[in-house]
């Protein structure tokens, strides 16, 4: 006897509720089983947590380099939770799990659950989810915001209401309070608005409005800081990517090249999962879905509107592209290309065949991506130069021990120099002993507004260096770097400051290990 539509509904609901709690289930398990692994195979933190762990020494409306939120996310759990730098990793796996949430949740409105599985799967494979699930920046932040306004736009083209509109401008606003990069999903939300014809519908030109006042609101605070700062940020920027200002002749082979690292490198464990999923399923003759045009537009928006706009941005502007602007971008590139391909298209079906074929490509890549981490932190040869990550940890761990009080003659308050090498001392000393001292990036209390002058005066400060000649009253803790002890006898050189050495240390928080002869 069948069901009546209620009962069907409600089995639905179930099923639907059970299909969730299984992908929550299945996510957790994968972030715990890598978060584990790096924790066991990695010398030292990513260089970007250590650097939210030091900027979360305090609260502010901005920071030298970016917008706040993510280092207000972090302060908040550190309130909580206490202070360890396990808790940055954790909330970079959060993100993630987070983000591929709503993604399949998304998708499988959208395209079906088995489509919405199988791109998860595929995203699983790639490094972000992988090797840098344990990374928390600004970038991985935008990934569940992003998320978030991407399942808005499209209950706002099912089911139109102002309210809606208003989540998607609150999300816009903490997305810029996260990084201005955010800014092209507000154009991509515009561009969308013109494809369903929001000129159209009274409540599509009021919600848009809407939502820009709501994206405006969130972001004045900040917006009211970069005015007092003197735009510091983008003082910043404009010392890098922004800056750059490539010649004509250089910049379609930059945006070529950057193409190519998004869709070739960082991709191509997705297209090896999808290779072969397509060759499982190729056979299978079923019906094809009568695709909704607007959810195979929003899927090709999502995924490729992205990358087109910063392709242009680097055409028109001559900005440097960097290779991680793809974070918050990469996985909605999968779905776009998914949408395109028949047999993805059709109603799959996974016999125990394709299940097979597909689970064992997927173990495969994992295991390979596994092999690839713990071959990477290998020990490096001391002839060699080697990624600050894989060298200093240890270093860093010997030289945090001999700051005893014994041998300082007192606490140690304040370090000051650059936020890497700086952070990574203060957390290994935190480890050895109850005192938790405080970063002061660079020396300069304007990139540390966790400080002033006042607490600066009347604390015991030791001074981090990177350079290879040791000079008079200071002592080397690590191949390329030294400290100078609390005292009036050392006085750095001001040429010094401005040297090549303390140029690139500062730029990278000590991230580029200094190699002496």
């Amino acid at each position: 006897m069948p069901l009546s539509p209620s009962l069907a509904l409600a089995a639905h609901a179930r099923s639907s509720s059970r299909a969730d709690g299984a992908l929550a289930a299945g996510l957790l398990v994968f972030a715990c089983a890598w978060l584990l692994l790096l924790v066991f195979t990695r010398h030292a933190p990513p260089l970007d947590n250590v650097e939210q762990w030091v900027w979360s020494q305090g609260l502010a409306l901005g920071y030298y380099k970016h917008p706040p939120l993510p280092t207000w996310l972090a302060f908040a759990v550190h309130a909580v939770a206490g202070r360890s730098p396990i808790w940055i990793s954790v909330m970079g796996a959060a993100c993630l799990v987070g983000t591929l949430w709503l993604y399949a949740k998304l998708l499988s409105e959208l395209c079906g659950r088995a489509f919405a599985h199988l791109a998860v799967l595929a995203a699983l494979c790639i490094t972000y989810a992988t090797l840098r699930i344990d990374l928390y920046n600004h970038n991985t932040v935008m990934m569940p915001l992003m998320a978030g306004v991407a399942c808005l736009m499209w209950r706002v083209t099912v089911a139109p209401r102002l309210r809606t509109w208003l989540g998607i401008g609150v999300l816009i606003g903490l997305g810029l309070l996260t990084k201005y990069q955010f800014a092209l999903i507000g154009a991509c939300v515009a561009l969308w608005w013109l494809r369903i014809g929001g000129w159209r519908q009274r409540v599509h030109l009021a919600g848009a409005l809407l939502a820009a006042l709501a994206a405006v609101l969130v972001f004045m605070p900040h917006a009211w800081w970069l005015v007092k700062s003197d735009w510091a940020p983008l003082h910043y920027a404009s010392q890098s990517s922004l800056g750059a200002h490539l010649p004509l002749g250089e910049r379609p082979a930059h945006v070529v090249l950057w193409m190519l690292d998004w869709l070739g490198n960082r991709l191509l464990p997705a297209w090896v999962l999808l290779a072969l999923a397509w060759f499982a399923l190729r056979r299978y003759t079923g019906k094809a879905l009568k695709a909704d045009p607007q959810a195979r537009d929003l899927l090709l928006f999502l995924g490729w509107l992205p990358p087109i706009l910063m392709v242009l941005l680097g055409l028109f502007t001559g900005m440097r592209l960097q290779f991680k602007w793809s974070t918050a971008f990469w996985m909605w590139t999968i779905p776009a290309v998914m949408v395109t391909v028949p047999a993805f298209t059709h109603s799959m079906h996974f016999s125990r065949r394709s299940k097979a074929i597909i689970l064992g490509a997927f173990v495969l890549l994992q295991a390979g991506l596994i092999l690839w981490q713990v071959k990477s932190m290998e020990p490096c040869p001391p002839e060699h130069v080697c990624p600050w990550a894989q060298r200093s940890y240890d270093e860093a761990a010997l030289a945090a021990d001999a700051f005893s009080r014994e041998r300082l003659g007192g606490p140690v308050q304040i370090l000051s120099g650059p936020y890497g090498v700086t952070g990574l001392l203060a957390q290994q000393l935190r480890q050895s002993s109850s005192e938790v001292p405080a970063v002061l990036i660079d020396g300069e209390l304007e990139k540390s507004p966790w400080l002033d002058a006042q607490t600066l005066a009347a604390s015991r400060v030791v001074q981090v260096w990177p350079g290879c000649k040791l000079p008079a009253g200071a002592e080397r803790i690590m191949p390329g770097w030294y400290v100078t002890l609390p005292g009036p006898d050392f006085v750095q050189s001001p040429a010094y400051l401005q040297s090549e050495t303390w140029r690139i240390a500062s730029d990278q928080g000590g991230g580029q290990f200094v190699q002496c002869p």
